[in-house]
C-alpha cells in the first residue's frame, strides 16, 4: 500500500494524452485540505490496468480492467479480493443493476453480469459496436452507449438497439436523469471530439444539446441537472434537464478531466486524464479545488465512484496502477 498526501502546488477512449490548452491560466493550485489525502492500493493480483469503477452492495468497489479482462473487487481496507476473468473483451462501463449484481460492458459488444452468487453470465451482441458507459434505466433494465447509439437489455439478455447519433459517433457516459429520460455524453465523431450530450427517451427518441468539447463521463448532480466532463475543453459541463448549459473550465494548465462522480459531500468529484491536477472537486457554483494525486508522475486517472466509507474511488492506469481512494 502506497499512501500520497496532497501536496501544495464524473476516461477517454484512446490511451494518448490530450494536449493542454495554452490559453488557460491556472486561477487553482493544488492544495493540502483534510479531504485531499490520496491512498493507492497496489494490486497484488498482477499488470493492473483498471478503468470502470462502481461502489457495490457490500461496502465493497468493483472495477473493470480491459488489459487483463477481468472484473475485480476491492474491500473498504483496500484488500482485492477477486479478479474474476470473463472469457472475453471487457470495455469501461460498470454499474450495479436493478437485481443488485455487478453489470458491465464487452469491448465487443453485449454485456456482462456478476451475479451475487458468484455467477458469471456473458450476453454478447453482435449488432452493437464499442460500448462503454452503462446505467439502470428509467424502465428497470440495463442501458449502455456505443458507437453512434445506446442499447437496452433486459436482464434476461434480450437487445434492443436505437440510432441517436451518426455511425462514426462515439457515445461514451450514460446515466438515468431525474426527468426520466437517458443522457448521454457523445465524446468524439470519426477521428475528432464532438460536443454533443444526448437526450434519449426510453422510446428511443433524441435530441442533441451543444456543449464544450470532448464530454466524456456524466452524473445525475446534488441540483438534478446533469454534470459531465469535458477532456477536450479542460472543464467540467452542467446541463438542465431544461437545456440551459453552463460551463466550468478548470483553469489549471494541461488537466483533462475524465471521470466524475457526486460525493457524500454533496459535491462533483473528478479525474484528470492527463495527470495534471490528479483529483478536482467542485461545487454546485463552480467553485474547484484540486487535490494532487502523483506518487511516481503520470498518472492517468480514468473514472470515479462514490464508495466504501464514503470515500471517492478512482482507477489509476498509468503511474500508481491500481485502485485509488
Amino acid at each position: 500500500m502506497l499512501i500520497v498526501s496532497a501536496a501544495a502546488g464524473c476516461a477517454f477512449p484512446n490511451s494518448a494524452a490530450v494536449s493542454e490548452a495554452p490559453s488557460y491560466k491556472p486561477s487553482q493550485v493544488i492544495r493540502p485540505d483534510k479531504r485531499g489525502k490520496v491512498t493507492f492500493y497496489s494490486d497484488g493480483f498482477g499488470d493492473a490496468t483498471p478503468d470502470g469503477i462502481v461502489g457495490g452492495p457490500l461496502n465493497d468497489a468493483w472495477f473493470t480492467d480491459p488489459g487483463n479482462d477481468v472484473v475485480g473487487r476491492i474491500t473498504a481496507n483496500g484488500t482485492y479480493t477477486l479478479q474474476q476473468p470473463v472469457g472475453a473483451a471487457v470495455s469501461d462501463g460498470i454499474t450495479e443493476g436493478p437485481d443488485k449484481d455487478i453489470w458491465f460492458t464487452l469491448a465487443g459488444g453485449g454485456v456482462g453480469t456478476l451475479m451475487k452468487n458468484g455467477t458469471l453470465k456473458l450476453f454478447k451482441d453482435s449488432q452493437g459496436s464499442r460500448p462503454h458507459g452503462i446505467t439502470t434505466g428509467p424502465d428497470g433494465a440495463l442501458w449502455f452507449a456505443q458507437s453512434g447509439g445506446v442499447a437496452r437489455v433486459t436482464t434476461q439478455g434480450k437487445f434492443k438497439h436505437f440510432a441517436v447519433a451518426d455511425p462514426t459517433a462515439q457515445l461514451q457516459g450514460i446515466v438515468t436523469g431525474p426527468d426520466g429520460n437517458l443522457w448521454v455524453t457523445q465524446n468524439a465523431k470519426g477521428s475528432s471530439f464532438s460536443d454533443q450530450v444526448i437526450r434519449v427517451t426510453p422510446k428511443g427518441e433524441h435530441k442533441s444539446y451543444t456543449v464544450g468539447a470532448g464530454p466524456a463521463w456524466i452524473c445525475v448532480g446534488p441540483d438534478k441537472a446533469l454534470w459531465f466532463t469535458e477532456l477536450a475543453a479542460n472543464a467540467i459541463g452542467r446541463l438542465t434537464t431544461g437545456g440551459k448549459y453552463t460551463e466550468y473550465p478548470t483553469n489549471y494548465p494541461g488537466g483533462a478531466p475524465s471521470g466524475i462522480a457526486i460525493g457524500s459531500d454533496r459535491a462533483l468529484w473528478f479525474t484528470d486524464f492527463n495527470g495534471r491536477f490528479g483529483l478536482g472537486r467542485v461545487t454546485r457554483a463552480g467553485k474547484m479545488h484540486f487535490y494532487g494525486s502523483h506518487a511516481v508522475g503520470g498518472d492517468e486517472l480514468r473514472q470515479i465512484a462514490l464508495g466504501p466509507i464514503g470515500a471517492m474511488w478512482f482507477t489509476s492506469y498509468q503511474g500508481v496502477v491500481g485502485i485509488g481512494r
